[in-house]
């Protein structure tokens, strides 16, 4: 029987892109799934992609950034499937610019997203994750592992998912809860796809793939079926970790290096 057999997974931003290619996989794999995402017509035709697969799912749109939204998508897993063993928080905006040049509401946006809005909706699943001994999962990123320039709100963000997670785990030990992080890549993007830019408009991102999304949701499976704390998904991730905690300075110099030549070194690797 496999592991994910009739559990119970929330996915947060799973209308596209790794948060839709996760519960694809879960489904794949027999568990029961409930998806959100701000947007209401694409998240229902995922839910309508997903149910063709033959998965049971519930579509729940919302913004996590707000504590009603979120409690009610934790809801909506205990009252239509009566319970919760998986929380995979997705949900992210990405931005780039310069923070003296960043609008106040791009900050606000990023941060009510990236970070309050993982911790919303954990604190909303927290008991029917305790009930289920289940798992809960932040989704980060390498700028969650060392700063970025062009990238301050986007690194602030995804760097408080790492002490977010570190406090959870300690705090949950005792009741049984898996606490995990992924470090994505630049990850394999819809066509779609927008960040924000400095003044809040929607550009298209610019930075290559360093992996396609299926790989990114086979790899958090095999993380929460493992009960993996960590999980760093590019070389260059692995190697960026060692190399800041071994020499900061020497990092720093590299990224500013990168990020000055013509070369397009920084946009291929950051």
């Amino acid at each position: 029987m496999d592991y994910f057999e009739g559990k119970v997974a929330l996915i947060t931003g799973a209308s596209r892109g790794v948060g839709l290619a996760t519960a694809r996989e879960l489904v794949r794999r027999g568990a029961r799934v409930v998806i959100t995402a701000r947007g209401a017509e694409r998240l229902e035709s995922s839910r309508s992609q997903l149910a063709r697969m033959g998965g049971e799912v519930i579509a729940v749109p919302g913004d996590v950034g707000t504590w009603e939204d979120s409690h009610a998508m934790a809801a909506a897993a205990v009252s239509g499937f009566g319970r919760l063993d998986i929380l995979v928080n997705n949900a992210g905006v990405s931005m780039r610019g310069d923070l003296a040049e960043l609008a106040p509401e791009v900050i606000s946006r990023v941060l009510a997203t990236n970070l309050a809005g993982a911790m919303y909706v954990t604190r909303a699943a927290l008991p029917s994750l305790v009930a289920s001994r289940g798992h809960v999962v932040f989704i980060s990123s390498i700028a969650g592992l060392f700063g970025l320039p062009g990238a301050s709100a986007y690194c602030a963000s995804k760097g408080g998912l790492t002490g977010l997670c570190e406090s959870l785990r300690l705090e949950l030990e005792p009741s049984g809860v898996h606490a995990g992080i992924v470090y994505l890549g630049f990850t394999e993007h819809d066509p779609e796809k927008r960040i924000l830019a400095c003044d809040g408009s929607l550009v298209p991102p610019d930075r290559p793939a360093h992996h396609p999304q299926s790989l990114a949701a086979e790899s958090i499976l095999a993380m929460i079926e493992k009960r993996r704390r960590r999980l760093v998904m590019t070389p260059v991730g692995k190697l960026g970790m060692v190399a800041y905690r071994v020499s900061p300075g020497l990092v720093e110099r590299a990224i500013l290096f990168a990020r000055s030549s013509r070369l397009g070194i920084y946009e291929r690797f950051s």
